[in-house]
């Protein structure tokens, strides 16, 4: 049987947004991660070569016989639009993805990009490209010549060839990089680095940034226990720097995607802290700023700094950090309010100004505490 791939979108499009979309390669990487997660994998390898950089993953995979490949291919089709569909195949997550355009921000990275993928031993592949031909028909590779690095019988491989980006130099870097947009890998849900004899494994909260705070507020059973990650330099202070509080709920009135007017409750989790100083805290161009709040819907980030956005205007605005769950965010009978490439929100959706609110709150407390920690002024700490 003869294999077609037809891409259902205006190869226009791809055109226009491939290399505009995302502007940072780790976010291109954040996309492929949760296609991986949303397709139930356990491990996803990041494989940086020579002349590619593969997103190899031991999801589900996709099958051409039953028609995900088709499903695939139908770019910026919604993946759910209420509970119903809000879970994946095994029931055990919640779907990152919505917009169905993840798929497309390998092409930021290349213009040709190989996509491999195996379900139940069935081979399929083909190449996503900025410039399809006219009747949309992307170019097959043949079943013999889908081969992986480190999966057998299920999963996928995106393979962005002579790409336009590069990774850091160091696997720690890119470690470091990769936990600030899937801070809540865990042993069910690995990132592997790979390059060439050298292997990184990214399965659990980077404990690092916590050890070097001075200040920290959690909100949340699950983020308490973080608090005894901060090192006790001021035992006198402790008290007024460090403290496990309760996640937060903000009843807001809220029109679905229906019409219909219901209350929701959005719970806040997570934590802010501040370092105990700024010194050597500069970072290379294409990496993430070490002060930064980001939020997360479903595990995923999808804003990494809302600072600039609070407005506090403060220079102890460097030494604050933090990252808060929002999963009402991501609620999929509610409006969706991400943009399009995943890196911010709509700013006057209510729960956007809402939770703006609530980090002025909680940055003035932190900025508070960034001051009782007397601080010498390298960085406009303590005045």
């Amino acid at each position: 049987m003869t294999k077609e791939f037809e891409l259902k979108v205006d190869p226009r499009i791809l055109e226009l947004l491939g290399p505009n979309l995302y502007t940072n390669v780790y976010y291109v990487l954040a996309e492929l991660i949760a296609n991986a997660y949303d397709a139930d994998a356990n491990n996803v390898y990041i494989i940086s070569n020579r002349d590619d950089i593969r997103v190899e993953d031991d999801g589900h995979g996709m099958s051409y016989e039953n028609g995900d490949i088709e499903k695939y291919l139908n770019v910026a089709g919604v993946s759910r639009t209420n509970d119903n569909d809000s879970l994946t195949r095994s029931g055990r997550r919640l779907k990152m993805g919505r917009k169905g355009v993840g798929k497309l921000a390998a092409l930021s990275v290349s213009e040709n990009v190989d996509v491999l993928t195996v379900a139940d031993g069935e081979k399929s592949g083909f190449v996503l490209t900025r410039y399809p031909d006219p009747d949309s028909m992307l170019r097959a590779i043949d079943d013999n010549e889908v081969v992986f690095e480190y999966i057998e019988d299920h999963g996928s491989a995106i393979v962005m060839r002579n790409p336009q980006y590069r990774l850091h130099k160091t696997l720690s870097a890119i470690k470091r990089n990769l936990l600030k947009i899937f801070p809540l890998v865990d042993a069910n849900f690995r990132i592997h680095i790979v390059r060439d004899n050298e292997v990184e494994v990214v399965e659990d909260f980077d404990q690092n940034i916590i050890q070097e705070l001075g200040a920290l507020i959690t909100l949340g059973n699950e983020y308490a226990p973080l608090c005894d990650l901060v090192p006790n330099l001021y035992p006198d202070s402790r008290s007024d720097l460090v403290d496990a509080t309760d996640s937060l709920s903000i009843p807001l009135i809220m029109r679905d995607q229906q019409g219909h007017e219901h209350e929701y409750h959005m719970t806040i989790e997570g934590w802010i802290g501040a370092y105990r100083t700024t010194r050597g805290r500069k970072a290379e161009i294409t990496d993430f700023p070490d002060n930064f709040i980001s939020i997360y819907a479903n595990k995923k980030m999808g804003e990494f700094n809302v600072l600039p956005a609070v407005g506090q205007n403060k220079m102890g605005e460097a030494y604050v950090i933090g990252q808060l769950h929002i999963d009402l965010f991501e609620l999929s009978e509610l409006p969706d309010m991400a943009l399009s490439n995943r890196q911010g929100y709509k700013s006057d959706d209510p729960r956007y100004v809402a939770m703006l609110e609530l980090v002025r709150s909680l940055g003035s407390v932190g900025f508070r505490r960034v001051h009782r920690l007397n601080m010498p002024p390298d960085c406009g700490g303590a005045a």
